[in-house]
């Protein structure tokens, strides 16, 4: 049956409003189409805000006993056009949230009147906001949330009032004064993995860019810490609630989302949640074209930027503005790119570099002016694992230039060449440190490869520093794994790869890391772990018969004759120049006790580096050698000057 409408005043939530005299949704005063019975569902959900609203009392408002309809169909298709028409999504509610098996109930922050004034001789606490009792705002509920309902009789309103408000005593009367709770304070930010909200799955890719993307924006306001990507990752299928993950991750704000992607359409929907108390502080649904995706993300940082400015008092600035967005196809193909390079490690082997390589050419074909997708290719051929950097330079410093030349801010290129310059030129290399830092104070792999250089170049205090700044931003990232290296916990290493390695079982970087698997176990004496942890790399970089034969090698040799059978094979790629990874054949063979091997490949590899290997003499696997006078010479054009 229909809800009477009473003479009350819209009821607000975001940038909607629902007049129960006229019937109407508006949205920024601009009325929304909405059929009948959605719009009564909703007017019953903002009569009990934050309470379950049953299928049954639905049924009973909606179809009269002697109707005879789908009840289930009828009230799918209304719940579904009441979120079209307010832009929500189910599996990311901003307003109306599935109960499983039970109803639904509304959960968005209501400014205005929430329930008719004819329902307060029901014992019901009603808070509405007026001049001089500001709205409270209500805690997001769901799959990660909780909500503390308080129904109290009319005896049980001071006490309500005590625990809501605060009170002065001055005189004969008391009165109400401003609300104890300061307002939440955001200094730092994580941006869970944005749900892929398409049906097809090969979309993956494009939800995976959108969070690199608007971590990427975020981190360039200033005045607000921003976890890295990596950190994300983990939660991207986790039910955790949202204050174990922020405790986890050390921050007060979480951003959750979705991507939902057809054709050349793209909406994106984003809220902004503190989450030691789970209060929502703002949320918005943006549709656009796919062309402008790139420049939207900057808006939507901007937007939460705003919202933690306005809602938390924090001074915040917003990122800088980005470029005009390139073509469609420009978009793509560099989003694609990304998502190649982060599966490189995951069974595609040289395919997924290839891939990538390839996707960011074509990105930079069909936008020549697209400074991105120049960064993109750089960073990719410096993560390559088949050129030597003989032949991989030239290429890698055309881009990285084009990069710098078409946007000289960029702190991701700064980073690349601090990279490039590597340990030939030390002064170089600093500087463009401090200029990617300078750009961007949370970007964790810059703090990260920042202290490595300066623990290299023997700046220990200065390097310790740079490590724990790298960890804030990156809990889950290299410098957690450099730390626990640096003070023998191999135990502990194993314990967290092996967790990491449930969630992402095909992350073959997860075993060949300097704190990977593989080390891990051989340092921490576990020799046949160490050689299953190498059997798995090897397969999950394209490499399986290689991976079963260090198997075989192992049954029949034991661990030295295992490894000098992986070197060996190594050998054999880097003679075809299918794969550059001669530190690995020396590292390989000092541990199998091959001297001469060893000193033989160390030769190789720095040469191939020019003669720069900072760092040389503290390779835990070449102690051993240390006493041998041609180590030394080796070391010697690898010192600082």
């Amino acid at each position: 049956m229909p809800i009477e409408r009473r003479s009350t005043p819209p009821i607000r939530f975001g940038p909607f409003e629902v007049d129960p005299v006229s019937g109407e949704l508006r949205k920024h005063g601009v009325r929304v189409k909405l059929q009948e019975q959605p719009l009564q569902i909703l007017e019953l959900l903002l009569e009990q805000p934050g309470d379950v609203v049953t299928r049954e009392e639905l049924r009973q408002h909606l179809w009269p006993a002697d109707t005879f309809v789908d009840f289930d169909h009828g009230l799918y298709n209304a719940i579904k056009r009441l979120r079209e028409a307010l832009g929500d999504v189910a599996d990311t509610p901003r307003f109306i949230e599935t109960v499983p098996r039970r109803g639904y109930r509304f959960i968005g922050e209501i400014t205005g009147s929430s329930r008719p004034a004819a329902q307060a001789d029901t014992g019901a606490v009603v808070v509405c906001e007026t001049p001089s009792s500001p709205a409270l705002p209500q805690a997001e509920t769901g799959s990660r949330k909780k909500r503390l309902l308080v129904l109290v009789g009319a005896g049980s309103l001071v006490l309500v009032l005590l625990l809501l408000f605060g009170f002065n005593v001055g005189g004969a009367g008391a009165h109400v004064s401003a609300p104890l709770t300061k307002p939440p304070q955001i200094h730092a930010l994580a941006v869970l993995p944005l749900k892929n909200l398409s049906d097809d799955p090969a979309q993956e890719y494009f939800s995976y860019g959108m969070t690199d993307e608007l971590i990427t924006n975020l981190a360039q306001i200033s005045g607000l810490k921003v976890i890295s990507h990596t950190s994300v990752l983990q939660y991207e299928k986790g039910t955790k609630p949202l204050p174990q993950i922020a405790g986890e991750l050390g921050v007060d704000g979480i951003v959750e989302g979705s991507v939902q992607r057809s054709g050349n359409r793209v909406r994106i929907t984003a809220q902004l949640i503190y989450a030691p108390q789970e209060q929502h502080l703002w949320a918005d649904t943006y549709d656009r074209n796919l062309k402008d995706v790139l420049t939207l993300q900057s808006g939507v940082a901007a937007a939460i930027a705003e919202s933690i400015r306005s809602k938390t008092g924090d001074s915040v600035e917003a990122a800088r503005k980005p470029a005009a967005s390139p073509s469609i196809q420009a978009i793509d193909d560099y989003l694609q790119g990304k998502y190649s390079i982060q599966r490189m490690a995951s069974g595609d082997g040289l395919q997924g570099f290839e891939a990538a390589i390839q996707y960011f050419r074509k990105a930079i074909s069909e936008a020549p002016d697209y400074a991105p997708a120049y960064v993109a290719l750089a960073n990719a051929y410096d993560v390559n694992y088949d050129w030597r950097p003989s032949e991989i330079k030239p290429l890698q410093k055309a881009a990285l230039m084009k990069a710098l030349e078409l946007d000289p801010g960029s702190a991701d290129a700064h980073l690349l060449k601090a990279r490039f310059y590597g340990e030939c030129d030390l002064d170089g290399a600093e500087s463009e440190f401090k200029e990617a830092l300078r750009l961007n104070p949370n970007l964790a792999d810059a703090h990260y490869r920042y202290s490595s250089y300066l623990a290299d170049v023997g700046r220990v205090e200065e390097s310790i520093l740079e490590a724990k700044r790298a960890l804030e931003l990156d809990p889950e990232g290299p410098s957690r794994f450099a730390l626990l290296v640096a003070n023998h916990q191999y135990d502990q290493i194993i314990t967290l790869r092996r967790q990491y390695l449930e969630l992402h079982p095909k992350d073959g970087f997860a075993y060949i890391d300097g704190a990977g698997l593989i080390d891990a176990y051989h340092f921490a004496g576990r020799y046949r772990e160490s050689i299953e942890a190498l059997q798995q790399a090897w397969t999950l970089f394209g490499f399986k018969e290689i991976g079963q034969g260090v198997g075989k090698a192992y049954a029949a040799s034991g661990y030295a004759g295992a490894l000098r059978y992986s070197a060996r094979q190594m050998e054999h790629l880097y003679a075809e120049e299918k794969v550059w990874k001669p530190d690995y054949i020396a590292e390989w063979y000092a541990r199998a006790g091959d001297k001469e091997q060893a000193l033989k490949w160390i030769g190789i590899t720095a040469a191939d580096c020019n003669h720069c290997w900072l760092g040389l003499d503290r390779v835990p696997d070449f102690v051993s050698l240390h006493s041998d006078p041609r180590f030394q010479e080796l070391v010697k054009p690898s010192e600082p000057q």
